[in-house]
């Protein structure tokens, strides 16, 4: 009888054990453990949020500067009497390292635009041959020439080179053949290139004078070719340079005008781009690289944002884990 009042007490107790286990169990906050397909969710969204902002910052949003944007200019460059845009050095004067009227200190610098056109005219039935030799006529007396030029059956184009100066003129002349269909007029302000071009090249020739006076100074062949190395790519610099700065003449001293004709009755002529395998892997390149790129940017601005919220939640769950202990 003793023992079996024992084992009931025991019982009891255990009982009473479990009990208060349960209480306190009760009372503790549950689990905010967030789930596997939670945290794929919330990456993805984060991801996808990236994407979005990214893609915003890219096309122009939240004040982004355009850095890369090119001024853009419709009036002539100034020119001289023989009718050549002034300031446009001779490769005399580039080679010579002369400055040019656009980089003279203190005084203005003179703009050097490159000039551009496209013109689609359309002209009388059975006229194709006698306009497009009036064209070329126009080009020559304009003091240009015929760059290229493209013909069928009573429809044709060509691209005309002809003095800056004389762009307007010209122009003028080409509506008068026939009826104007499209226009498009356009220039590029490329006065800064022009003088970045000039100090680069200022700098490298004065590198070269003191590689040649270190060359003539070496005293050992390993001192020689070294030198010979650094003269040899300064001097690949200064060429490069040249011929940057003689293409900007180039461009700058000559507009350039593409005409196109056809008479009357004649469909323009449709540049269809072919569809390509290798063009389509061009293609899905060029994308995956561009949304990689939105995703990277976006998260550049988003990790701050996380960054704070984290630290206010760890903040706001430590005060209210003490509270309710």
């Amino acid at each position: 009888m003793a023992t079996t009042i024992e084992y009931l007490n025991q019982l009891h107790g255990d009982l009473l054990d479990a009990a208060e286990r349960e209480r306190r169990a009760a009372r503790r906050p549950p689990s905010r453990r967030m789930p596997s397909g939670g945290l794929v969710a919330a990456a993805v969204s984060v991801l996808v949020a990236a994407g979005l902002i990214g893609l915003i910052v890219r096309s122009g949003g939240f004040g982004s500067d355009d850095a890369g944007s090119l001024r853009t200019a419709g009036q002539p460059a100034r020119t001289g009497a023989t009718g050549a845009t002034a300031g446009a050095p001779s490769d005399e004067l580039v080679d010579q390292g002369v400055r040019g009227p656009a980089e003279v200190p203190g005084g203005p610098a003179v703009s050097r635009v490159i000039r551009a056109a496209e013109l689609s005219v359309v002209i009388p039935r059975d006229a194709f041959d006698d306009r497009f030799g009036e064209a070329v006529d126009v080009a020559e007396a304009q003091g240009g020439f015929v760059a290229d030029s493209r013909s069928r059956s009573r429809s044709g184009s060509l691209t005309v080179r002809v003095p800056a100066a004389n762009f307007d003129e010209t122009l003028h002349a080409l509506r008068a053949l026939g009826t104007v269909e499209v226009e498009s007029v356009h220039g590029r302000d490329v006065t800064a290139d022009y003088i970045d071009l000039r100090a680069n090249l200022r700098i490298a020739r004065a590198r070269r004078e003191v590689l040649l006076g270190l060359m003539a100074d070496a005293v050992s062949i390993e001192q020689t070719i070294r030198v010979q190395n650094a003269l040899d790519e300064t001097q690949l610099r200064i060429e490069q340079l040249q011929g940057q700065l003689r293409l900007l003449d180039d461009r700058t001293s000559l507009a350039t005008i593409g005409l196109s004709l056809r008479e009357q009755g004649v469909e323009p002529e449709s540049e269809v781009e072919k569809a390509s395998i290798p063009n389509a892997f061009e293609r899905a390149a060029a994308g995956f690289v561009g949304v990689i790129a939105a995703i990277v940017i976006g998260l550049g601005y988003l990790f701050p944002i996380l960054a704070l919220g984290l630290a206010a939640w760890f903040v706001v769950s430590r005060v209210r884990r003490r509270r309710t202990s």
